[in-house]
């Protein structure tokens, strides 16, 4: 191949990446529930940026529909129940990949924080600054669960002692953190504390866009600085060309 072609391919490429830095836009569907309560969140890799919204009432489904950057996180905030069960239950679904997943997909991850009833349930730029302190600590690993961590899935839907909860798919199951004083095989059955109040978290892009399963993908800045670099040695090829 000539040095024009090598060249040609090069400014493909950088082309190529600055397309792929632009985070496109992803249609999200969601079904959940989570006994007793919970807050919704969406965000980045180390804040949360809107509520999205709250329910106390665990026999009850809620539904969502948004478009997220493909480069969006997903946190739920909860805590457990101190006297019978404890659980959070969902499905969603990337519409835009048509991919759907489970509150129990492996590539969840939860961490707790250790505050007790300090919970952020609202939209509120206090919320919204305590819970983003919180993932940045765990992110370093400097939280009471030192960092995000694995979480334990318990009975499929339709499990007691909840029951079906319509809406969402029989595949989904039942999961919690076996932190604390909570069981290990199965923390959602029996009242527990698990290090109060507890973060669930998932990267849009983690399902199916992230081969190795990490959910950390390159973020599109950087992305988009190698195109722009590449670009830069295009033109200057051009010019000594010419």
């Amino acid at each position: 191949m000539n040095k024009i072609k090598q060249w040609g391919s090069a400014c493909a490429v950088a082309a190529g990446l600055l397309t792929a830095g632009a985070a496109h836009a992803d249609v999200v569907s969601v079904s959940m529930t989570v006994d007793n309560s919970y807050a919704f969140f969406t965000g980045n890799l180390t804040s949360a940026t809107t509520f999205v919204g709250t329910d106390a009432n665990w026999p009850s489904v809620e539904s969502y529909n948004f478009n997220l950057a493909s480069n969006a996180y997903l946190y739920v905030v909860t805590a457990s129940d101190k006297s019978t069960a404890q659980g959070f239950l969902g499905q969603f679904e990337n519409i835009t990949n048509k991919y759907k997943f489970y509150s129990n997909d492996p590539q969840w991850q939860v961490m707790s924080t250790g505050l007790g009833s300090a919970a952020p349930y609202d939209g509120t730029s206090t919320s919204l600054a305590l819970l983003s302190a919180e993932i940045q600590d765990a992110n370093g690993g400097g939280n009471p669960s030192l960092g995000w961590q694995n979480f334990t899935a318990g009975g499929s839907n339709g499990a007691g002692p909840w029951g079906t909860m319509s809406g969402i798919d029989a595949a989904a199951r039942w999961v919690w953190y076996g932190a604390g004083n909570c069981s290990v095989t199965d923390p959602t059955i029996g009242g527990c504390d698990a290090g109060e109040w507890l973060v669930f978290r998932i990267a849009v892009a983690a399902t199916p866009d992230d081969p190795t399963g990490t959910g950390q993908l390159p973020e599109p800045a950087s992305l988009a600085l190698v195109g722009l670099g590449l670009l830069a040695a295009c033109a200057a090829a051009r010019r000594r060309r010419s």
